[in-house]
């Protein structure tokens, strides 16, 4: 039998897996990224934005710039502001040694998480406030900065490609609110479709698979996120209309997650049969002739008794019921 690795790699290359595999990656990013980086995610990345961890984030591990004190007020003003990373000095063969000598290669697919998001960077840098309304009063600049910030994001890209040799691409950016993309979708394929054609390229060309992270309600932005290479998306919130997406997509935009993790499984009166059946019906629906990797449990709720055991069946059923699924 195959392994979940390379059960999920085959979703990856839009081939059918003998059983429906785990979403476990293993991550990394180039160390001298985080050379201003605390244990705990906080501190500065390497574009010289500050990161902090908060009780208003989920206590999110260095994923929130400090509020209130964002790089860029002006976008007309980025030239100025904005400094570019220096790596003129960095010997990637070495440091992929370095970096790449604990990782198991076995366990689960390694996957470059070098870059954030492209529309993310943009907002990191504004603020939400300042950076959409750059991206409707000066969308020259925004494509500048765009422009910009991909050269070193291509040139990062050629380097983890030839000296890391990941198995994927994971790539996030979340474009989304949980009741649309937070942009037209005219707006994102003129100012950020752009560039994450032509991250995602580099990947390709190697023979690399891409995932996309994406939260929020994002159907209408599903074409692009094909056109652009991605062949699998998570966490493919609830909020979308999944069972529309599996019969359009097939394949060809696997399904990372799909699973509602604050609904029916989370009330605290649904037994652990309800849960199971709740399992295998997921599976049935967006799994059938492959394109699903399982990925969710269950959203904690304060009246909920028995959060541990409730995930440790959705899981149980997973392996069990999707062990053999594919295998006729």
């Amino acid at each position: 039998m195959l392994t979940n690795k390379e059960n999920y790699l085959r979703v990856l290359n839009r081939e059918c897996p003998e059983s429906v595999p785990l979403g476990m990656t293993t991550m990394f990013r180039p160390s001298v990224l985080n050379t201003r980086r605390n244990d705990d995610g906080s501190g500065f990345d390497m574009w010289g934005i500050e990161y902090v961890i908060s009780e208003e984030s989920g206590f999110a591990s260095g994923f929130i710039p400090k509020p209130g004190e964002f790089m860029l007020e002006d976008i007309t003003k980025w030239r100025d502001v904005l400094v570019a990373p220096d790596l003129s000095n960095v010997d990637w063969e070495a440091l992929a040694k370095k970096d790449m000598e604990n990782i198991d290669r076995e366990k689960a697919p390694v996957a470059s998480d070098a870059v954030t998001g492209f529309f993310q960077a943009l907002i990191n840098y504004m603020g939400f406030t300042e950076g959409l309304c750059a991206c409707y009063e000066e969308p020259e600049e925004v494509q500048a900065i765009m422009e910009w910030h991909n050269s070193y994001n291509l040139e990062i890209a050629k380097n983890i490609i030839k000296y890391y040799k990941p198995d994927m691409l994971w790539m996030p950016d979340d474009v989304a609110t949980a009741r649309s993309p937070f942009i037209s979708k005219e707006m994102f394929q003129e100012l950020f479709k752009p560039y994450w054609k032509q991250y995602t390229e580099l990947f390709l060309d190697a023979g690399i698979p891409c995932q996309l992270h994406c939260c929020g309600e994002c159907m209408i932005l599903l074409d692009d996120f094909v056109d652009c290479g991605f062949t699998a998306w998570d966490p493919a919130q609830a909020m979308n209309d999944l069972t529309a997406v599996k019969a359009k997509y097939g394949n060809n935009l696997a399904i990372v997650g799909g699973w509602d993790g604050a609904g029916r499984v989370a009330d605290p009166d649904t037994t652990e049969e309800e849960i199971r059946a709740l399992v295998r019906e997921k599976i049935d629906t967006l799994g059938a002739g492959g394109g699903l990797v399982w990925q969710g449990g269950v959203n904690p709720r304060p009246d909920m008794p028995n959060l541990a055991e409730r995930t440790g069946w959705i899981y149980d059923e997973v392996m069990k019921y999707g062990a053999n699924y594919y295998v006729k």
